[in-house]
C-alpha cells in the first residue's frame, strides 16, 4: 500500500471515482466510499442506461424505414423486457469495469452511507481518517410538492428505467433535455407522449430556433406539447394513472406521469456544515476555482456543486481535484470549451456559446450554417433532418461556438470544441479538408459557408 497522503473520495460517480484513480495513479492511500452502487448515476440510472435503451428505439425506428432503403422486413415488434435486460447487462458490464480500475490502482472502495466527523468519514461505525477529503456525492431527481410521489403511476427518472412494461400512454412534466430524451425513447414504442413545459419553449439550455425546430420533430413523430403551462392538481389517482389539471383548465389523463423537473443535490446530513463547507441555498457545495471547499482540506466536484450537470465535466474535475490536491501546483479548473449532447432523435450537441447567448452578451457575430438535406451521405443513411451552425466573433473570426443538430452529432461536436481550443478561426476550420462523403464535412461547410466561400451554399 502507498505511503502517500490519505485522500478519501465520498461518491463513485463519474466524478468521484476519476478523482479516486487519479489519485491513486499519484500516488495517494485511496478510499472510495459509495452507498449505493459504482458509477453513480451516470452509470446506473443516467447515461449508460438510457443510452442503451435509446439504440433499441433508434434501431426500431430504423427497421420500420427499411421499406424506403428498399429493403422488406414485414411487421416489426419489440420485446421490451429484452430490451430492459439488454440494458441491464451493458450496465453491470461496465460497474465491473470500474470496481477493476479500482483493484488494479490499489483502491479501496467502501459499500455505506458516509458522514463526515472531523478529519474522517465514517461508514457503518468505520472511521476512515484522511488528509484530503474529495466530495462527489452528485445529485437525484426533484419530485414536486403536492404529488404523491410514491404512487406506482408517478415515475422519476429512476423509476422508470425499471418499469416491467410500456405504458400506453405518457405523461411528461419538464420538457427539458431528460424528458426530451424519454419522449424520443418511447414515442418509437407507440407510446403517446404528452408533454408540460413551464417555461415558454423547451430545452432552455439551447437557441431558441434548434428548440423550436426540434419542438416540431417531436410534434411529427405525435408528442402533445403544451408550453408555458404549470400542472395545478392531480385530480385524481387510479389504478389505471393519473389525472391532473392544468393552470388554463386543460385535463389530461395518463397511464404513467414522469417527473422531470431537474435533480436535486445529495448534501444533506452528511456532515458538510459541521465540517466547516459551505452550501447554498439551492444545496450546491460552494468551491472555488481549484474545486477547494472553505475547508482547506475539503475539495467538491461533479453535480454536488452546480452548473452544468455532465458526466464527463464530473470526470474532468475530479481528476483535477486530484491533480490539485497532489500535484507540484494548482491549476483552476476552465470549463470555456465544455461539450454538452443530448441523445434525442435527431441528436442535438453543442460547445461554446450559440447564436443567442452570444447575442445577449452583446458580441458581433457571424454565423455558419449547413443543413443536413445537403449532406449526400445524410441523405443515403436517411437522415436529412437537422444543420450544423458555427458561432465566430465578426471581428477577429475566433470560433465562439457550435450547435449541431442531426443524426451523428453528439460525435461530430469535439472537432469543433478542439478548434475552438486551439485558437481557431472559422476560416481556418473551413479550410481543413474533409472526407467526402460524410456527415462530418457539415462542419467544413458550415465554415465556408459563414466565410462566403462555399462552393455549393449560398
Amino acid at each position: 500500500m502507498s505511503d502517500g497522503p490519505r485522500v478519501v473520495v465520498l461518491g463513485g460517480g463519474p466524478g468521484g471515482d476519476v478523482a479516486a484513480l487519479r489519485a491513486a495513479q499519484m500516488g495517494a492511500q485511496v478510499t472510495l466510499i459509495e452507498r449505493a452502487e459504482l458509477g453513480g448515476t451516470c452509470l446506473n440510472w443516467g447515461c449508460i442506461p438510457t443510452k442503451a435503451l435509446l439504440a433499441a428505439a433508434d434501431l426500431l425506428r430504423k427497421i420500420r424505414e427499411a421499406k424506403d432503403f428498399g429493403i422488406l422486413v414485414g411487421e416489426v415488434g419489440y420485446d421490451f423486457a429484452a430490451m430492459m435486460a439488454r440494458k441491464e447487462d451493458i450496465v453491470t458490464k461496465m460497474r465491473g469495469g470500474v470496481q477493476g480500475a479500482c483493484e488494479r490502482k490499489g483502491v479501496t472502495v467502501l459499500k455505506g452511507q458516509g458522514v463526515i466527523d472531523g478529519d474522517a468519514v465514517v461508514v457503518d461505525g468505520t472511521r476512515v481518517e484522511y488528509d484530503h477529503l474529495v466530495v462527489a456525492t452528485g445529485t437525484e431527481p426533484a419530485g414536486l410538492p403536492g404529488i404523491d410521489m410514491d404512487h406506482p403511476a408517478v415515475l422519476t427518472s429512476n423509476d422508470i428505467l425499471v418499469l416491467p412494461e410500456v405504458p400506453e400512454t405518457l405523461l411528461i412534466l419538464g420538457a427539458g433535455v431528460i424528458g426530451c430524451e424519454f419522449a424520443s425513447l418511447f414515442q418509437p414504442l407507440g407510446v403517446k407522449v404528452t408533454m408540460v413545459e413551464m417555461l415558454p419553449r423547451i430545452l432552455a439550455g439551447i437557441d431558441n430556433r434548434t428548440a423550436k425546430q426540434f419542438q416540431k420533430y417531436l410534434a411529427k413523430d405525435g408528442a402533445e406539447i403544451h408550453l408555458g403551462r404549470r400542472l395545478e392538481e392531480v385530480t385524481s389517482y387510479s389504478d389505471t394513472g393519473v389525472t391532473v389539471k392544468l393552470d388554463d383548465g386543460t385535463e389530461i389523463s395518463a397511464e404513467k406521469m414522469l417527473i422531470s423537473i431537474g435533480r436535486k443535490p445529495q448534501t444533506r446530513d452528511i456532515g458538510l456544515e459541521a465540517a466547516g463547507v459551505l452550501v447554498n441555498e439551492r444545496g450546491h457545495i460552494e468551491v472555488d476555482e481549484f474545486l477547494r471547499t472553505a475547508n482547506p482540506k475539503v475539495w467538491a466536484v461533479g453535480d454536488c456543486i452546480g452548473g452544468m450537470q455532465l458526466a464527463h465535466l464530473a470526470s474532468a474535475e475530479g481528476a483535477r481535484a486530484a491533480e490539485n490536491i497532489l500535484g507540484p501546483h494548482q491549476v483552476p479548473m476552465d470549463r470555456t470549451v465544455v461539450p454538452s449532447c443530448i441523445y434525442t432523435h435527431p441528436e442535438i450537441a453543442t460547445v461554446g456559446l450559440n447564436r443567442d447567448t452570444a447575442e445577449e452578451q452583446g458580441l458581433k457575430i457571424k454565423v455558419g450554417q449547413a443543413r443536413f438535406a445537403g449532406s449526400g451521405k445524410a441523405l443515403g443513411e436517411g437522415e436529412s433532418d437537422g444543420f450544423a451552425q458555427l458561432i465566430a466573433d465578426a471581428d477577429t473570426d475566433l470560433l465562439l461556438g457550435a450547435t449541431i443538430m442531426g443524426a451523428h452529432a453528439v460525435e461530430m461536436i469535439h472537432e469543433v470544441g478542439v478548434a475552438i481550443s486551439d485558437g481557431y478561426t472559422m476560416r481556418d476550420l473551413g479550410e481543413i479538408i474533409h472526407a467526402h462523403p460524410t456527415i462530418s464535412e457539415m462542419v467544413m461547410d458550415a465554415a465556408q459557408q459563414g466565410e462566403g466561400v462555399a462552393p455549393y451554399l449560398s
